[in-house]
């Protein structure tokens, strides 16, 4: 009786010409194969045919043990990966083939495949996670060139405007190597945040005092306590008619002339609104 009959896992012995000599019970129920008809190359899928062979006869030359895995086709048609392991015998007359033993390893083969598959997903997301913040930091890094561009600007005009203005005067009396709204205090009356913002970071940029509000009923307060040099408000506040601020202004403004003294259409030019501003805090010239 073969010692390999009864064995719970498959066993099949090759021949020096790697025919198969013999197939235990287990390898045949596996596969299908009667003991008549086993041969373990009709059994290997064929994308993994060339391989398995040139893995055999390689091990076959050097007389050497040899592993491999390889999809094994079973009795149902099904493919399933297998682990075969591999040992040459030595008979009466020296080398007399090999004694192999292949196992089912589908299940461990495919969660090792799927884990691999998970990782590299994931090796993907970062990269992309990855590329995403160093193009967000090239986009931050582009916005603050282009917010610096109109700042130089305005520097560029506020110092032309300097040049324009009467000589040897200048807004309420600074010198002209001074800022060019040095002092003054502008008051911001504006509901749109980016707008008011923009305005704020143009009017600073010259020098201003200023300060913003986003409707009349904040800034009747302010025009009473801060008592700014420039009122600065949008004409169609919603809710609100923007020229009440003008009947509204404290006493020691009401000799000026009803109604407003320049206007700027949206969206206001930076330059346009610092030489209205330089124009109206000048002193009157004699």
């Amino acid at each position: 009786m073969n010692p390999y009959e009864d064995l719970p896992f498959m066993v099949w012995r090759a021949r020096p010409d790697m025919s198969c000599e013999y197939a235990n019970r287990a390898w045949r129920e596996y596969t299908g194969c009667t003991a008549d008809a086993a041969d373990a190359a009709s059994v290997v899928h064929a994308e993994d045919l060339a391989r398995w062979l040139d893995t055999c006869m390689r091990a076959y030359d050097a007389r050497a043990p040899y592993e491999i895995e390889y999809r094994m086709r079973r009795a149902d048609g099904v493919y399933r990966w297998v682990l075969e392991r591999a040992v040459p015998r030595c008979g009466d007359t020296g080398f007399a083939g090999y004694l192999s033993i292949c196992a089912d390893i589908d299940r461990h083969k495919r969660a090792a495949e799927a884990a691999a598959a998970a990782f590299e997903r994931e090796r993907r997301l970062r990269q992309a996670t990855e590329e995403a913040s160093h193009a967000k930091d090239r986009l931050l890094a582009s916005v603050l060139a282009e917010l610096e561009a109109p700042t130089a600007s305005i520097a560029h005009w506020a110092a032309r405007l300097r040049e324009s203005l009467v000589p040897g005067s200048a807004p309420l009396g600074r010198p002209l190597d001074a800022p060019l709204l040095a002092g003054v205090r502008v008051l911001v009356v504006e509901d749109d945040t980016q707008a008011r913002e923009l305005l704020l970071h143009v009017l600073r940029a010259a020098g201003a005092e200023a300060y913003a509000v986003s409707d009349p009923a904040q800034a009747l307060p302010a025009l009473e306590d801060w008592h700014p040099d420039v009122l600065l408000s949008d004409s169609g506040l919603p809710g609100h008619d923007g020229y009440v601020l003008l009947r509204a202004r404290p006493a020691a403004q009401r000799a000026l002339p009803a109604g407003y003294d320049a206007e700027l259409a949206k969206p206001i030019e930076p330059v346009a609104l610092l030489a209205t501003v330089a124009r109206l805090v000048q002193p009157a010239q004699v």
